[in-house]
């Protein structure tokens, strides 16, 4: 059963993300903090794919079936942006070595640590739309390498293991990135780094599975949960007011994005168990235009940076005021991004999903 909330939770990351990219000259509107929607859309793909897995545990073809879906989900957007941004810089002579392509091409580009603004193996750089387009596809890196490995993990691994390495992940990123903390934050697009955020997701989803085993027995622990939720949201709000927005600060990076995942991980525990509620915060979770924005969140996310600088280019060219010029920018980027993301989800994304769910049914949401 797909939960309408969390699909507004979608809405949220993608349009904090979008904020961060678009409204950095406007603070008012909290833009120094919208990097963090990548961190709750690293928690929901946590939750909702170990959730997929722990459904699939005991079906014949559970390998079969989750890669199939995932390919189908996931690389149609993906691999279109990257034919675009490949026939873009061949047109122009600026394609450069195939070492450049092969790390977005399989995915590895978060395997090592380094800026993904800075693109290398070209004689000439892309074109700046181009450079923009890859410079956000680390975190699908960082999903996949995730998805590859933590099939066969819920598939073989006994629970106490499952849960052992589920911890051992959210103590190890938080570390890495103290340990390795670059200036630029270079280590937070490194899947390693990262990790913990996915593994918040995955505990959620171990903690549904066990609850709907016995709900009522369950009721002291939701208390609990729902306790420490109101400890912990207002600490990480009131840490990052403190330490300030920007992930170069090394305590915000590794305290803040700690207290920020684990506020994401009890909210979506939250929202899973009141999903249908009266509660005022679950109505507006649930409201159509924050939900049609999750539906399209996945486009919107690979395509809004790049068409943020066509924008740029095609504003540019009227010779506005400052601010009246970094409006029209964004405005028209803002028109642009939402236009490609309904265009692809009900010209493509849609469509492939319809026949994704005859042709490889899975008896969990995907």
């Amino acid at each position: 059963m797909r939960i309408k909330e969390l699909d507004g939770l979608r809405g949220i990351a993608v349009l904090a993300v979008i904020l961060y990219h678009y409204f950095a000259w406007l603070p008012i509107t909290g833009s120094a903090y919208g990097w963090l929607g990548v961190d709750l859309f690293f928690v929901l793909s946590g939750f909702l794919i170990t959730s997929i897995l722990l459904g699939l545990r005991e079906q014949e073809h559970y390998f079969t079936i989750f890669y199939s879906r995932r390919i189908l989900r996931i690389f149609p957007p993906y691999y279109l942006a990257l034919a675009v941004y490949i026939i873009v810089c061949a047109l122009l002579g600026r394609l450069g070595a195939f070492a450049l392509w092969s790390q977005y091409l399989f995915y590895y580009t978060s395997l090592y640590v380094h800026d993904p603004m800075q693109v290398h193996g070209v004689t000439q750089c892309p074109p700046l739309a181009v450079v923009h387009g890859l410079g956000v596809l680390w975190s699908l890196s960082v999903e996949e390498i995730y998805y590859t490995v933590w099939a066969p993990i819920v598939r073989f691994m006994k629970e106490r293991m499952f849960a052992a390495t589920l911890i051992a992940m959210i103590i190890a990123a938080p570390s890495l990135r103290w340990i390795w903390h670059y200036p630029g934050h270079l280590e937070y697009f490194t899947f390693y780094c990262r990790m913990d955020a996915l593994a918040y997701g995955s505990a959620v989803a171990l903690l549904i599975h066990h609850r709907r085993v016995s709900p009522v027995a369950w009721a002291g622990r939701d208390r609990f949960f729902d306790w420490l939720a109101v400890a912990v949201v207002p600490c990480a709000a009131v840490f990052f007011l403190i330490a300030g927005g920007s992930p170069d600060n090394r305590y915000a990076e590794t305290v803040g994005v700690l207290l920020a995942d684990l506020s994401f991980a009890l909210v979506i525990y939250a929202v899973i168990r009141k999903s249908g509620g009266n509660q005022l915060w679950v109505r507006v979770l649930r409201a159509r235009w924050l939900r049609s924005v999750g539906m399209v969140s996945y486009s919107l996310y690979l395509f809004h940076f790049p068409l943020l600088v066509v924008s740029h280019d095609l504003v540019g060219k009227l010779h506005l005021p400052r601010r009246v010029d970094a409006l029209g920018v964004d405005l028209l980027g803002l028109l642009l991004s939402f236009a490609v993301a309904y265009g692809l989800w009900y010209g493509m994304e849609s469509r492939i999903m319809r026949w994704k769910d005859r042709k490889v049914p899975s008896p969990s949401h995907a």
